[in-house]
This record gives structure tokens, C-alpha cells and sequence, in this order.
């Protein structure tokens, strides 16, 4: 499994999110950092999981996929849950 860190913009004032969110709920695991990004651990490559988000967004919507090692990393007033799930996935 991978662990990626997925960021969005959704463009258009009014965006709907609740499809975009409920994908990417739907893998293994998930954590939601920041307002608009999430971890999510999945059998996904980057660019599948890219793909997915891509059919619950629009077209003019901005979408970055890193794929996370683990190998270094450091948060800083982010909700304690996130922290623990990153110690436990990465």
C-alpha cells in the first residue's frame, strides 16, 4: 500500500466537495490534514488515484498527488489524529 498526499483547488465559487471527499474516503485510509488535502493510503498509484479524483471535479480544478516515503516529515498545530495516523501509516 501507498500513502499519497493528495491537494485540491476547486475553482468555481459554490464548488460541491461532498463527491471528491466521499472518494477519497473510500480507500483504505485517510487523514485530512489541512482544508483542502488529505493522506490516503491505497493500492493506487499516484497517477490512478489522480485519474479517480479527476472524474469528481471539474475540469478547470486543480489537483496535485505526491506519493509520501515517510522518510521525513514534521507537523505543527495539526489535530493530534493526523499526527498519530501519519506515526501509524508512514
Amino acid at each position: 500500500m501507498a500513502v499519497h498526499w493528495v491537494n485540491y483547488d476547486l475553482n468555481k465559487t459554490g464548488q460541491n466537495y461532498t463527491k471528491l471527499i466521499e472518494y477519497l474516503k473510500s480507500h483504505q485510509s485517510w487523514a485530512k490534514p489541512l482544508a483542502s488535502s488529505f493522506f490516503v493510503k491505497t493500492s493506487l498509484t499516484a497517477g490512478q488515484l489522480r485519474d479517480g479524483i479527476k472524474k469528481h471535479v471539474d475540469g478547470n480544478d486543480s489537483i496535485v498527488v505526491v506519493n509520501v516515503t515517510g522518510q521525513g516529515w514534521g507537523t505543527a498545530n495539526v489535530d493530534s489524529n493526523v499526527t498519530a495516523w501519519l506515526k501509524k501509516n508512514l
